[in-house]
């Protein structure tokens, strides 16, 4: 099945790239800030297919013993609708983790035999990195000539890509991106303009509400759904643009309830119908109150998981907060699914684990 793409969003970005010099900047990969590499924490596993909840392992240790170290690394891919999407896959063990994240988002690179159903990468063919350096937040990477040649429909996807692949490290707060040793003041193609660094307010799969007006706006990102069969699902963060607003957190799920734009095939997993009575954050939990309709999944018993994930997933994502407390007229929730809700709850450390 096909849908409409996301309609394109152009906004004048504030121009203030600074010219960095000397031929010294890049070389072997570095990734170093001033207390040295910070990624995400090595977790090794058997490369085995992908469940809900993360691999699947099965055998006795002693049987896996020999097997080749992988860990788990989200890159960002392009789904059968158009939409930018993290995808959690097993990699080998790497130490340069950013720059292997990129190589494998590069259409016909290692990526192809590890593709989930629909997917398919986004930086064009050919594209090396050939050079990536992280320092004092800032990652500034030096793509091949190669990464020139894409079609103007896919201009904004692969900038979204590069932003969301390089923010996801907690040593990155900023990108840079040059192109055979110089820095791009606009994208190749369809010339979208690039300031000096981005961050990751960039956003991801942009869309401009019909009541907002461009300047007067605040952005939130939230995660509705995709299908890959009947029995498979993902997570698909969408930027929206909305009429300005102090309370980010409460608009957040306001929209995510709301549901996808007319035309997509995304969906939400929410009633529509369902209230934000209340949204408060103390240190790093965000307590949500929602109405009672949110208890009307499987007749009427209970909240649906996946709207819980999905819930889970913007709060945290909007407010930088670390846990989620629901409430449900002003109660806590119990449980969605087999997920217990009754205390706080934390991100999940993985997104879209599909499996094959």
């Amino acid at each position: 099945m096909r849908i409409k793409r996301i309609g394109k969003v152009t906004a004048a970005l504030g121009m203030s790239a600074i010219l960095m010099s000397g031929c010294s900047l890049f070389g072997p990969e570095k990734e170093t800030s001033k207390t040295g590499i910070d990624v995400p924490p090595v977790t090794e596993t058997v490369a085995q297919p992908f469940g809900p909840d993360g691999p699947v392992v099965e055998g006795k240790d002693e049987e896996r013993s020999n097997a080749p170290a992988v860990e788990q690394q989200t890159v960002y891919l392009e789904d059968a609708n158009g939409y930018v999407v993290p995808v959690s896959l097993a990699l080998p063990a790497s130490e340069g983790k950013a720059k292997q994240v990129l190589n494998y988002m590069v259409k016909g690179g290692p990526v192809e035999n590890l593709l989930p159903s629909g997917f398919h990468a986004v930086l064009p063919q050919g594209t090396e990195i050939k050079g990536l350096n992280i320092k004092n937040g800032t990652a500034t990477v030096d793509f091949s000539p190669q990464f020139r040649k894409y079609e103007a429909k896919d201009e904004n996807n692969i900038l979204d890509a590069i932003v969301g692949a390089l923010t996801q490290f907690p040593s990155v707060k900023n990108v840079s991106i040059w192109v055979n040793g110089t820095p791009l003041r606009e994208m190749p193609v369809d010339k979208t303009p690039i300031p000096a660094v981005l961050d990751h307010a960039h956003g991801i799969n942009l869309e401009l509400t019909e009541n907002a007006v461009p300047g007067r706006t605040s952005a939130v990102t939230v995660y509705f759904q995709g299908q890959i069969d009947d029995k498979r699902t993902y997570y698909v963060p969408v930027t929206r643009l909305i009429p300005q607003t102090d309370n980010i957190a409460k608009a957040a799920l306001e929209e995510l309830i709301k549901g996808p734009k007319e035309g997509s095939l995304l969906f939400s997993s929410f009633l529509g119908t369902t209230k934000v009575l209340d949204v408060q954050q103390k240190d790093d939990t965000v307590t949500v109150n929602l109405s009672g309709e949110v208890l009307k999944y499987d007749s009427g018993k209970e909240a649906h998981p996946e709207a819980m994930e999905s819930l889970v997933l913007s709060l945290t994502e909007n407010t930088g907060a670390k846990k989620v407390q629901v409430l449900v007229e002003g109660q806590p929730l119990a449980t969605a699914g087999a997920n217990d809700y009754s205390k706080p709850v934390t991100r999940p450390s993985r997104i879209n684990a599909i499996s094959f």
